[in-house]
């Protein structure tokens, strides 16, 4: 260790430079709390003092206690530096402080005429799998660690004597490193490369590239309520956000990338650059990239690929056009009918299966439960059952990534409960951290729209399920839960998202209040019953009788019917009790029911089983009577009477006959049939 000397770090202090000790392995300052000299410079005696222990490295913190100093961080060994350089004034370049970091990285340093906002993310990309940032900045509240610490070289400049750029110099520096992220391409679209021959889908330039190479979207920005102000000196285009009628620009364009800043901008996030192809999408399309290219084809951008001369490709063309519109989105749809044997030809298999019986990719998942009865404990296990590719309740999970996006738990919490169950289920933590991954939102809460602007994130990252905890808080703005046709449109929303990113989602929602006991499963649920019906399973929980307990039941569309499940609590986990009776649920009541001339006290859950009991084989009634009958016993309302009737009907407990004699009016006898077992395939149940 060659500890860094007290002479160093006073000259440092001398230049202006709030300078603290550090620890080179965590890159972290060696002092505790060192917020205070982020507002401060710190004295040339605490300087002494601290250095006078031998440091083995040295720290700046960046931002207006160092006269607005920013430093430009190239990581993953400096790939980009080269290219960065290219793009930069010779001059301007000349000025700057340049040094090396031991893992072949660069800083670039200079102070700013004017102010110098938090860190910014300025150029990313996939590496391995996974969204590495390239270029960042260390800006306000941030810091670096820098030479004389050992690995860190001086390049060009120093440190004692930064120069100070104008804000137009600075622009300059940052964009043109934004114009090297890599996460302006738009989802399923290959970076702009000229004809990319071979391309899935038959085309030699594919239309969303075609239009980031050639259209123009100010137009659409205009319709949008986005406002020209002009270009700046260096080149780049102004615009200023919807709303905003003073101030400001809120994003630039450069003719390749619309970069926004503002934060108030959507769809837009704030600090990302959007190619003309996403701009296009998320003011048009609502972000559905597939019907986006869709409609771009139409206005002639995209080429396909022509048959070679000699030969007749016309069949096969047509097969890989009809491919193509599938891949896209534009086909089938429900606008565009197909044969039915083509369509077997297209889609001979089921989905993926992700949680068998339960769950498959492309499909959505709602977990319904009161609040506070343990969901978010159970959810995390279902994670970790696919994360680890174990069972969940004894039902098999096929192995793939999963992200918590979790907006009522802070990261602390989070933190304490997950590695709990982790543990308990016998995992090792550092192995479920390869395979899944918690954000948390809450106090910074996104909705459910904000996943469109990651989607090519969570596809590159291989996510295959992803949670949402807790849906009503992810709700788009403006939605009311209760408002069947938004509702639907949110799982619209999701169906697509799905679609892009290759994975399914399971959605964490409560209950209404009172007695849920006598509800069917799928009226079961906060909100609009649209819910239920756009789920393609949907899973309640409900509190048993006993103490500790409660009963899952579902719903499901592409698998057999599940039998409920008793589960008992045993912190940290849910355990299946197979000792209990699912049907003792907390909450049913015993009412009172005539049994020809007796009365009989019965459970509500099992008066549709009863319901012949009502009637006299040789005394038929009318339906309506029927239902005013099952009123009178019961004391329900008509609706929910006729609710059970339809029921007991739908089990053949119960049957409709005509009576000519009654003008063909329908009579209601004793049925004489057994109900029904469901069948158990694994064919997708027709949706009622």
């Amino acid at each position: 260790m060659n500890p860094i000397s007290i002479e160093t770090a006073v000259g440092y202090l001398d230049a202006g430079l709030s300078c603290l000790p550090a620890e080179r392995a965590k890159k972290h300052p060696s002092i505790g709390s060192w917020k205070t000299w982020a507002k401060r410079l710190p004295t040339q005696i605490e300087v002494e003092a601290w250095f006078a222990n031998r440091q083995d490295a040295i720290c700046v913190v960046a931002g207006a206690v160092s006269g607005n100093l920013e430093c430009m961080d190239f990581d993953n060994h400096g790939e980009l530096f080269e290219a960065w350089m290219q793009k930069v004034d010779t001059q301007l370049l000349a000025k700057l402080v340049i040094e090396q970091s031991p893992s072949g990285g660069y800083h670039v340093m200079y102070r700013s005429t004017g102010q110098v906002e938090g860190n910014l993310k300025l150029a990313r990309g996939i590496r391995d799998g996974r969204l590495t940032t390239l270029i960042e900045t260390r800006g306000e509240g941030g810091l670096f660690l820098c030479c004389p610490t050992d690995g860190y070289v001086l390049q060009q400049g120093e440190l004692a004597h930064i120069p100070t750029v104008e804000p137009v110099e600075r622009e300059a520096l940052l964009n043109a490193a934004r114009s090297l992220d890599e996460q302006v391409r738009p989802v399923g679209q290959p970076a702009p490369s000229g004809a990319n021959v071979g391309q899935p889908g038959g085309f030699l330039a594919r239309p969303g590239d075609d239009f980031s190479e050639r259209g123009d979207i100010r137009p659409y920005l205009t319709a949008a309520g986005w406002q020209f102000l002009g270009n700046h000196p260096d080149g780049n285009e102004l615009w200023r956000r919807p709303g905003k009628n003073s101030g400001e620009h809120s994003a630039t364009y450069d003719g390749r990338v619309f970069y926004v800043f503002s934060s108030n901008a959507a769809p837009f996030e704030s600090e990302k650059g959007y190619s003309g192809f996403q701009v296009y999408t998320l003011l048009e399309h609502r972000g559905d990239f597939t019907r986006a290219a869709a409609a771009l084809l139409d206005k002639g951008y995209g080429t396909r690929e022509e048959p070679s001369l000699g030969v007749d490709f016309s069949g096969f063309n047509a097969r890989l056009a009809e491919q193509a519109a599938v891949a896209e989105g534009r086909g089938p749809n429900p606008e565009d009918p197909i044969p039915i044997d083509r369509l077997v030809e297209l889609y001979p298999d089921m989905r993926p299966v992700l949680i068998h019986g339960f769950l498959r990719l492309g499909e959505t998942m709602n977990i319904i439960a009161p609040p506070k009865t343990g969901k978010s404990w159970l959810v995390t296990d279902l994670a970790l059952s696919v994360a680890m590719g174990t069972d969940w309740f004894g039902y098999p999970c096929e192995r793939g990534k999963v992200l918590i996006i979790d907006n009522e738990l802070h990261r602390e919490t989070s933190a304490g409960r997950i590695p709990k169950v982790v543990s308990a289920r016998g995992f090792d933590l550092k192995e479920a951290g390869k395979w899944l991954s918690v954000a948390n939102q809450r106090g910074r809460l996104k909705t459910i729209e904000d996943i469109g602007n990651h989607v090519e994130e969570y596809k590159a990252a291989g996510y295959k399920l992803i949670i949402i905890d807790a849906f009503y808080r992810a709700m788009p703005r403006g939605v009311d839960e209760n408002d069947n046709g938004a509702i639907a449109d949110v799982y619209n929303m999701l169906d697509r998202y799905a679609e892009q990113i290759g994975c399914a989602f399971v959605l964490i929602h409560h209950t209404s209040k009172g007695n849920q006991s006598q509800k069917s499963v799928t009226d079961v649920g906060s909100g609009a019953g649209s819910q239920s019906r756009a789920a393609d399973t949907h899973v309640i929980l409900r509190r048993h009788k006993e103490q500790g307990v409660v009963v899952m039941e579902s719903v499901v569309r592409s698998f057999a019917s599940v039998k409920p499940l008793c589960l008992r609590w045993n912190w940290p986990l849910w355990n299946p009790d197979g000792a209990l009776n699912p049907d003792e649920l907390e909450g049913k009541q015993e009412i009172r029911v005539r049994k020809r001339g007796t009365e009989e006290a019965v459970e509500a859950g099992s008066f549709v089983e009863r319901i012949p009991t009502l009637i006299d084989p040789a005394n038929p009634m009318p339906k309506s009577a029927f239902i005013r009958e099952i009123q009178k016993v019961t004391d329900y309302s008509r609706a929910k009477s006729r609710q059970v009737f339809d029921e007991a009907l739908d089990l053949g407990y119960i049957r409709i006959e005509k009576d000519s004699g009654r003008n063909a009016a329908k009579i209601v006898v004793l049925g004489d049939v057994k109900p029904p077992e469901k069948e158990h395939e694994d064919d997708e149940e027709e949706d009622d």
